[in-house]
Parts: C-alpha cells; sequence; structure tokens
C-alpha cells in the first residue's frame, strides 16, 4: 500500500516520503508531499487568513529548503507579519511591483494556491479594494485560475 501524504501530520515523515519519491522519480508523489509540507504549515491557526499565510511562508521556507539543500527560515518575512500583521503584509506583497522567484516557482509547479497573492484573492473583504485588484491582476497575468468570489 501506497504512503497517502495528505494523511500525515509529521513533517519528517512526509520529507522521507518526499526524498523518496524524487529519487524514484514519481513525482505526482513529490508533488503531493510538497503540497502537504504547505498545508502543515498553518495547521495550529484558527484564523483562515493567517493560517493560509502560514502556509505560504511554509512554501517560501520549502523552496528555500530545495535551493540551498538545509532548512533556511523566512527571517525577514516572519518578523515583517509579526510586526505588521497577517493583512499588512500580504497587502504589501500584492502591491510589491516586482514578482518574486518564489511566486514564479509555485505557479510553474502548479501550487499557485500557496502564493500570498492568491490568498489576498480568495479572502477579498479582508483586504481593500486596491489591494484585491492588484493580486488578482499578477495571478490573471501569470495564467492563475482565480479563487471564487
Amino acid at each position: 500500500m501506497t504512503a497517502d501524504p495528505g494523511n500525515m501530520s509529521d513533517p519528517k515523515k512526509v520529507r522521507q516520503l518526499l526524498a523518496n519519491a524524487e529519487r524514484l522519480n514519481a513525482t505526482e508523489m513529490a508533488t503531493a508531499c510538497r503540497r502537504r509540507l504547505f498545508e502543515l504549515g498553518g495547521a495550529d491557526l484558527d484564523d483562515p487568513v493567517e493560517c493560509r499565510l502560514a502556509q505560504a511562508v511554509a512554501a517560501l521556507e520549502e523552496t528555500y529548503r530545495e535551493k540551498h539543500g538545509r532548512a533556511q527560515p523566512a527571517g525577514y518575512t516572519r518578523r515583517k507579519i509579526a510586526n505588521a500583521g497577517a493583512v499588512a503584509t500580504l497587502s504589501d506583497w500584492a502591491l510589491n511591483p516586482n514578482v518574486t522567484p518564489g511566486f514564479i516557482a509555485l505557479v510553474e509547479s502548479g501550487m499557485a494556491e500557496f502564493t500570498g497573492e492568491y490568498v489576498v484573492a480568495e479572502f477579498p473583504d479582508r483586504f481593500q479594494p486596491h489591494v484585491v485588484a492588484a493580486a488578482r491582476e499578477r495571478l490573471h497575468k501569470h495564467g492563475v485560475k482565480l479563487p471564487p468570489g
């Protein structure tokens, strides 16, 4: 029986399954493992925007881990969240005129729902209209199907 990363709650075990999937060139399993690692990033938060932001940060940190071959916390991002809050951090991301490599990597891997812009578009009632418009425009420009609403 094949392990299902969607039912796993231990990031270490998910990473081990990911390593095995990559070694065996099991692309779908590797993608499912990455998705699960991102999801686990916000598992302990009640506010949906904070939860989704934590998942986006987990995605960013996992991208760093794969790029550098070791854990590398997104220290600046975490400090910004602690100081300014989830809504302000996501708003700044959406309004930034530059597209980040993390955004591109997530879009290209089919996991755009873990970008900050997607979170803004997903919860438009929590953000100012111009922020939502900027997030939706960036997603649309990169061929991302927008969340309902």
